[in-house]
């Protein structure tokens, strides 16, 4: 029985008890970053890219058929332990109608049809309340990323590899 729960307990913390942080460079931040898993199926899950110049592109999970923003685009900036993101453009679906979704193939229950996007340039920009974020150091050599304790994981170090849609 003790040996069940020490094991339990290594699954849940494993990543913080073989696991350090520390603030993220200006060059470790560049490339792609997904959320809650290394690997890539058919598509990326939540993400983040990030490029040299100071731009990002936030692209919320594209599995969610019905959300309306589907991406964020903007400038960032590091500051030790806080990323700040000022918001420039976003994409929205527009239009369209709402379905069901398909059984066995759709992950949600309904889904959007016939949309459209719609690219909106934000009025007066404004810095957004800094997020919290720092690098994992792993035993294995790889390093993550916690934004506001949500992991990401780098998948790409070349954020111009995939496309933006």
């Amino acid at each position: 029985m003790k040996r069940i729960a020490l094991i339990i307990v290594m699954m849940f913390f494993g990543t913080h008890l073989f696991a350090q942080t520390s603030a993220i460079s200006k060059d470790e931040i560049i490339g792609v970053w997904q959320i809650n898993s290394p690997r890539v199926g058919n598509g990326y899950a939540e993400s983040f890219s990030f490029f040299k110049g100071g731009t990002f592109i936030y692209q919320y999970d594209p599995s969610d058929d019905t959300r309306n923003i589907t991406q964020l685009q903007g400038k960032y900036q590091l500051d030790g332990e806080r990323l700040i993101l000022t918001v420039t453009r976003r994409k929205e679906r527009i239009g369209g109608k709402i379905m069901a979704g398909a059984v066995g193939t759709d992950e949600y229950l309904f889904v959007f049809d016939n949309d459209k996007t719609k690219d909106v340039t934000e009025v007066s920009p404004k810095p957004l309340d800094p997020f919290f974020i720092s690098k994992v150091h792993k035993l294995s050599g790889k390093i993550d990323c916690l934004i506001n304790n949500r992991h990401y994981y780098k998948v790409s170090s070349d954020p111009d590899a995939i496309n933006h849609q």
